[in-house]
């Protein structure tokens, strides 16, 4: 089921508003971003001319609607987001779709995470679903839990490989609601070659980046940083 709304909160931030800070929060690809924070506050450093700072906070196999809940309920997460941020790099979607939930359970919890932020006037920059080997993802698991796999598909019509399907309730979202306030970091402009991407920026897994894989994103999120900062970003 989607989400609950909760009632927004207000964040006591502890900000040095000489540094740009930019926060990387969500599923496995944010927990495992955290070693390659400095790489990305220095490339930011760099191009905006400015102080700025990355650093990240997640959490292996949350889903949207786990992730949203967690800036309510989790003590962690609350005590990461108050040290104030001006931008918030939002990773989450794979494991929806990796486990098949609906393209609503998404879109809603998106909505409600993006709210949260924009209310506590954090500019909210969503990785769009990147593309991972959402068919290796499928073989690897156990026969319980493809049979799991199999009756949400049916329960919730999600196809096989449903990643567009996810980037377009996304797209829709943002035209109907937040047009101009939030930006989207698209897959292809870092994940354009799928069959030569999963074998140079991928682990063996086919769903989790390698060291080369967080240097291309990360070079692509601080040159998209740097479009919205100077005016050049629109969507």
């Amino acid at each position: 089921m989607p989400p609950k709304e909760q009632k927004v909160y207000s964040i006591s931030k502890k900000q040095n508003n000489d540094t740009l800070r930019i926060a990387l929060i969500g599923d496995s690809w944010a927990f495992f971003h955290q070693p390659y924070d400095r790489n990305l506050s220095h490339d930011l450093t760099r191009r905006l001319q400015r102080a700025a700072k990355a650093e990240s906070h997640g959490t292996c196999g949350l889903t949207s609607k786990e992730l949203y809940n967690r800036i309510f309920e989790d003590n962690e997460m609350q005590e990461f987001l108050s040290k104030g941020f001006d931008y918030c790099i939002i990773s989450a979607g794979v494991n929806d779709t990796y486990r098949k939930l609906s393209k609503d359970y998404y879109k809603e919890s998106m909505d409600y995470i993006i709210k949260f932020m924009l209310s506590n006037s954090i500019k909210p920059v969503i990785l769009e679903i990147p593309d991972y080997n959402i068919d290796e993802a499928y073989k690897r698991q156990t026969c319980t839990r493809k049979t799991i796999r199999r009756i949400s598909m049916i329960i919730n019509s999600t196809p096989m490989d449903c990643k567009q399907e996810f980037r377009s309730a996304l797209d829709k979202l943002i035209s109907d609601k937040y047009q101009g306030k939030v930006y989207v970091l698209r897959h292809k402009e870092w994940n354009l070659n799928y069959s030569k991407d999963l074998t140079e920026l991928y682990r063996p897994d086919g769903m989790h980046l390698n060291s080369k894989g967080y240097e291309k994103l990360d070079n692509s999120i601080a040159y998209c940083i740097a479009q919205i900062c100077s005016g050049r970003r629109k969507n």
